[in-house]
């Protein structure tokens, strides 16, 4: 039983590979997958880790306040680290323009990675509460996976960053769940960390939806196809979380 935990993570290695890999072969098709990243990204918050913060936080005794200037803190940090360290602000001739460096691609796709790692550490803590819960965890986990592969390839693509660059860290985000879950043979992490932690993603993640991906989205796609492919976005995430929670 120690080990199922771990064998199951092998489905979020192979659909988050797939989820980066249509990714990647469709990459002419940018705008599009764009639309589609950016409604996932701010639709996971919105639909899991937020609600999953705020049950946890009813149960713990922390402060929803708490759970909410986290969300802030999260969504300032990688604004921080996307528009004061990864751009530059270039001049040339009397006209200047911002500049994006790639390092922006490789800082919301770390995170995307490091939520991985999370993934893989509830579905351990999952099994080590009851099977059933274990199972239920799992099954969010690897469906919502295939979302953070496309994820992944989408950002480090859509700021410059190389093809290979984006299979490299679309293996790291792949890999995670795995060493996230086998991290709970070691130690039980405490739901106060996980409380706060969660919160501190959604706020990420809500930046890298809504005022990184989508403005790009719009440039490259017709207004009515990126509205609908950001709603399909939306509406897969819901669909998910939807049909876990019954």
């Amino acid at each position: 039983m120690d080990l199922f935990p771990i064998l199951l993570t092998l489905g979020t290695f192979l659909s988050t590979s797939l989820g980066g890999l249509i990714a990647a072969k469709y990459a002419t098709r940018s705008g599009i997958l764009t639309s589609l990243a950016a409604g996932v990204l701010i639709a996971v918050p919105l639909f899991d880790l937020l609600p999953e913060s705020l049950k946890l936080a009813s149960t713990i005794s922390v402060p929803i306040e708490s759970i909410m200037y986290v969300t802030a803190i999260g969504f300032v940090f990688l604004l921080f680290l996307e528009r004061y360290v990864s751009v530059h602000r270039v001049c040339e001739s009397g006209v200047c323009m911002n500049v994006r460096h790639p390092k922006g691609g490789f800082y919301g796709a770390a995170e995307l990675s490091v939520h991985s790692f999370m993934d893989g550490l509830a579905i351990g803590l999952g099994f080590q509460l009851d099977l059933h819960v274990g199972l239920v965890v799992a099954a969010a986990v690897i469906t919502h996976d295939f979302s953070d592969g496309l994820n992944t390839v989408t950002i480090m693509m859509s700021t410059g960053n190389s093809r290979k660059s984006a299979m490299r860290m679309l293996l790291v985000d792949a890999l995670t769940p795995i060493l996230g879950a086998t991290s709970t043979l070691f130690f039980t992490f405490p739901e106060v960390y996980l409380v706060l932690i969660l919160p501190f993603f959604a706020g990420g993640f809500l930046y890298l939806g809504a005022s990184d991906l989508l403005p790009e989205a719009h440039e490259k796609s017709p207004p009515l196809t990126s509205l609908l492919s950001t709603i399909a976005g939306f509406v897969l995430i819901f669909i998910i979380t939807a049909f876990l929670n019954v």
